[in-house]
Order: structure tokens, then sequence, then C-alpha cells
């Protein structure tokens, strides 16, 4: 089995650096390996899809906009993860709780398209 390793800061365990290990069959689309990037997400804006504390796997070099693809982007110097609304051009929360927190596409620098999330505990 191909597997990837990648490392992560652990924000909720006091910043310790820690590694994911993966099936590289796990990622069902084109990626390129050396552009992937863990980290970790603090926040409830993206549940039930993703969780607050999970890993998202993201490819840095795929910034293509998808409609209702899932991407990590940069804005007012913070990181977020929203899903890409492709009629609106905006990026949304997927949490109706959240939904004030909506981004135009033009407002953004998307850093790249989120390929995996992984559920920490």
């Amino acid at each position: 089995m191909e597997t990837i390793t990648l490392e992560y800061v652990d924000v909720f365990d006091e910043n310790k650096t820690k590694t994911l290990t993966f099936s590289k069959h796990l990622i069902k689309e084109p990626f390129n390996e050396k552009s992937l990037f863990a980290n970790q997400v603090d926040g409830k804006s993206m549940q039930p899809v993703i969780n607050h504390k999970a890993v998202v796997i993201t490819d840095i070099s795929n910034k293509i906009l998808v409609d209702e693809a899932i991407y990590l982007l940069y804005y007012e110097n913070k990181m977020w993860i929203k899903k890409y609304d492709g009629k609106k051009e905006v990026f949304i929360s997927i949490n109706k709780e959240f939904s004030h927190l909506v981004y135009a596409k033009e407002k953004v620098h998307i850093v790249g398209r989120v390929l995996l999330t992984f559920t920490t505990f």
C-alpha cells in the first residue's frame, strides 16, 4: 500500500507537531503529492461535513474553482475552510449557524482545494 505522511500542528495539544499517515488511494481525484498540506480545523462552521478539530488535507497547487467543492482560503489574516457556491461566486459555511460567513471570490486568496478530512479524537 502506497502511503503519504504529512506533519501538522495540533493547536489543541500545546501546538505539538504531529504526523498523519494515510493511503494514497483515499484521494479520489488527481493531486500533486508535493503540494499536499495538512492543517487542523478550529471551529464548527463546516459541520457536519468537517468537524471541529478535524485534520484536512489540501492540495495547494489546485486553485481551480469547482462548484460545491471545499477550499482552504486566506482572508483577513486568517485561514478559513469554506464551500464554493459557483452560482453566486462566493465561499460559504455549511453549518446554518454560520450562514453570515460569506466571502466573495475576489476578496479571498485561494490557498488550495481540500481533498480529505480526518476526524481527530
